[in-house]
């Protein structure tokens, strides 16, 4: 059963209840409080009836003093009163005496005989049989009053009969037939008081059913405004959860895309799209902790024109200095972080320091709408920002760890490994362009005389600044890396040889300018040898072409050092004439 049907049904249960036990305890109450009315009443009664047998020798004056109700002479006691005298004295005074109501009243003789009754005439009296077996006479005698319930065959109805027996001797003298004491019985038909509960019951009934109709009404109503109430919650129920699953169903997205960022930019384009969606009237950016821990920068932001600054301190960020989440204004006390160039008018902003493995990585800053119940964005604000936390922090470490695994970490140029993974690239991109790659081969002359004279850190001191050199002359395709010692290799991808013996030639001459020196002590000059090979001329193959470049860097240590030389076709026949040394461009 659904709970609106229990509503109307267990109410009007139990009103059908109550009312069915309230009517039956009323009528039973009432029934006993009528009966107990009804029995005094008739005691009462039958009480003053026998106070009115000694009226009886007045009643006798006055049948004297009448002439046509006289009786006809009878024999007659010693005491002057007749038989039927007397039964015609009890006769009147019973008659007389029920027309004051709707009661029954009858006299008795000690031994049961009638000697008047009120429903019965003077020749009826004759065949009246003897009352002495009833119990409420039997009752008077004995103790003073009887009463008794029956159906009464004469009259065909229920009766109640109250008897009372005279405590003295009346009308009557010692010879007299009549057997003292005298009873008075007073009777009265059940009917009246069956009519009075049928009454009340009719109109407990009527009042019950009007009761009942009235809760039925009343139920069928609340289960229609409670039945309204529950659809709309559960319509507000169904939309929270579909919200709630599509917002944990964009958080997954989210984490997914992000976990499959490999840079800062990529994951920049991923929450410039999804954040939107999850908080639609929120504007926001992300600024990104540098290594030196002394400067944030924004990589993105949403929403609109940001008033933020694109660069701040670390400082200028309440955040950052309380440790977890800031809002602007909160409580009435208005703190905004000094890194906003334009205070938002009537807005609330919020800035949440971004974590990873108790460290700080950035922080999402957000401009809320007025009037933003904050605590109903909290749980969203904050699993946004520990999604991109984690996934800025694994994005750093990507790097971190690719940093290490690519470059070297003396001079700060690629390593060889990631030099072979370049030249892959560059010869199948080559391939699909029909583009040259040059290869040069660098080598530092006379360096070991560096170390052997200056010691190691002096050589590597002269390694870090030969680097800085090479990559100051290359342009920002090429790509510069540490081969081995004190050796290099430098790809240049679509590069022809008249172009790569100029980037050679500027490589020479940028390293012999070099002055150099450590701890105030000068470490002289340094130059070095260039040998070339373009691809797919001096090789088809990119080893052939390394290989080619290495032989052209020993014909230019070969012809004097501190030059560029240009590897000869594999059909010439002889040397390519040597390049001029690099002191004479």
């Amino acid at each position: 059963m659904k709970i609106q049907q229990k509503i109307v049904v267990i109410p009007l249960a139990v009103m059908l209840l109550v009312s069915t036990f309230t009517i039956f305890t009323i009528e039973q109450y009432l029934q006993s409080h009528l009966m107990e009315r009804n029995i005094k009443e008739l005691r009462l009664l039958a009480t003053a009836s026998l106070e009115s047998v000694r009226t009886v020798e007045a009643l006798e004056s006055v049948l004297d003093g009448h002439p046509d109700t006289r009786m006809p002479q009878t024999e007659t006691h010693a005491g002057g009163h007749s038989e039927d005298h007397i039964i015609m004295a009890f006769q009147r005074l019973a008659e007389n005496f029920a027309h004051a109501g709707d009661f029954r009243v009858t006299y008795f003789d000690a031994a049961g005989k009638v000697l008047g009754d009120s429903d019965s005439t003077l020749d009826q009296l004759k065949y009246v049989e003897n009352h002495a077996d009833r119990p409420e006479v039997k009752a008077a005698l004995k103790v003073g009053m009887g009463m008794s319930e029956r159906y009464s065959d004469m009259l065909e109805t229920n009766m109640m009969f109250v008897a009372v027996r005279a405590n003295e001797a009346n009308y009557t003298d010692e010879h007299s037939y009549v057997v003292h004491p005298i009873i008075a019985r007073v009777a009265r038909s059940q009917d009246s008081v069956s009519e009075a509960l049928h009454e009340l019951r009719e109109a407990l009934v009527f009042t019950g059913v009007i009761s009942l109709v009235v809760v039925l009404f009343l139920g069928i109503l609340g289960a229609r405004v409670l039945n309204k109430a529950v659809n709309t919650e559960h319509q507000l129920l169904e939309r929270r959860v579909q919200d709630r699953t599509t917002e944990i169903q964009m958080l997954q997205t989210l984490g997914g895309l992000l976990n499959a960022c490999s840079t800062l930019e990529e994951a920049g384009e991923v929450m410039n799209s999804v954040i939107p969606k999850l908080l639609p009237e929120f504007r926001g950016s992300i600024s990104i902790i540098k290594s030196s821990r002394n400067r944030l920068d924004r990589i993105t932001e949403w929403g609109g024109e940001w008033p933020g600054a694109d660069r701040f301190s670390p400082g200028e960020c309440w955040a950052l200095r309380k440790g977890h989440q800031h809002l602007a204004v909160e409580h009435g006390i208005e703190t905004y972080c000094r890194h906003w160039l334009e205070i938002p008018e009537k807005q609330q902003t919020l800035c949440i320091p971004l974590l990873a493995q108790g460290e700080t990585i950035g922080i999402l800053h957000f401009v809320l709408p007025p009037e933003t119940e904050a605590d109903r964005f909290q749980g969203m604000w904050s699993a946004v920002s520990e999604q991109i936390g984690l996934t800025l922090a694994n994005i750093q470490l990507r790097d971190s760890l690719r940093e290490q695994a690519i470059r070297d970490p003396l001079t700060g140029l690629f390593n060889r490994r990631y030099m072979l993974e370049a030249l892959d690239q560059a010869h199948s991109r080559a391939e699909r362009t029909g583009t040259d790659i040059a290869v040069m081969m660098i080598d530092l002359d006379h360096f070991k005389l560096f170390n052997d004279n200056f010691g190691h850190d002096a050589g590597d001191h002269v390694l870090k600044a030969v680097s800085q050199a090479l990559k100051d002359s290359l342009r920002q395709e090429d790509i510069a890396c540490r081969y081995g010692g004190e050796e290099f290799c430098v790809v240049c991808p679509s590069t022809s040889e008249v172009q790569a013996r100029q980037i050679a030639e500027r490589i020479c001459k940028s390293i012999r300018k070099l002055e150099l020196s450590m701890n105030q002590l000068s470490l002289g000059t340094v130059t070095t040898s260039i040998g070339i090979a373009v691809y797919p001329q001096h090789g088809a193959a990119m080893d052939d072409v390394i290989r080619v470049a290495d032989e052209a860097l020993y014909a230019a240590k070969q012809n004097g050092r501190d030059r560029a030389e240009v590897a000869v076709l594999p059909d010439a026949g002889v040397s390519e004439q040597p390049a001029e040394p690099a002191t004479k461009v």
